[in-house]
């Protein structure tokens, strides 16, 4: 079952939370200049895992050859209105951020139309 990152749109957040066997510190941050919400993830004492993660929306995992701490777990971030992450106010609204620990498939974003039988 996937678990929800509880993400709100209040600036830059902060929040702790436990990952699989993990415990981490994950920060998200607004960029107006690049109408983009980053995402760094770091262990409880604050020493960097991942930083700056796009949280574009379509993207299969977010985390995907980025720290082996994350091997075979998937992060996504979720359009819930077919809208992009690309406001001020859509992370926690429009747009959400699952996490899908390792043995659990996530579904198929896309399917490849010339394979289709």
């Amino acid at each position: 079952m996937p678990q929800l990152i509880p993400f709100t749109n209040d600036g830059c957040r902060t929040i702790d939370i436990a990952l699989g066997d993990n415990m981490f510190r994950i920060r998200t941050t607004y960029l107006p200049y690049t109408h983009t919400w980053i995402m760094d993830i770091m262990d409880q004492e604050e020493n960097p895992i991942i930083m700056g993660i796009a949280l574009n929306t379509g993207v299969d995992n977010l985390v995907k050859g980025k720290a082996k701490i994350f091997q075979n777990q998937t992060i996504r971030c979720i359009s819930l209105d077919g809208t992009e992450n690309n406001t001020p106010n859509s992370l926690g609204e429009s747009c959400v951020v699952l996490y899908y620990p390792e043995g659990e498939e996530p579904p198929q974003l896309w399917k490849d139309k010339m394979l289709e039988d």
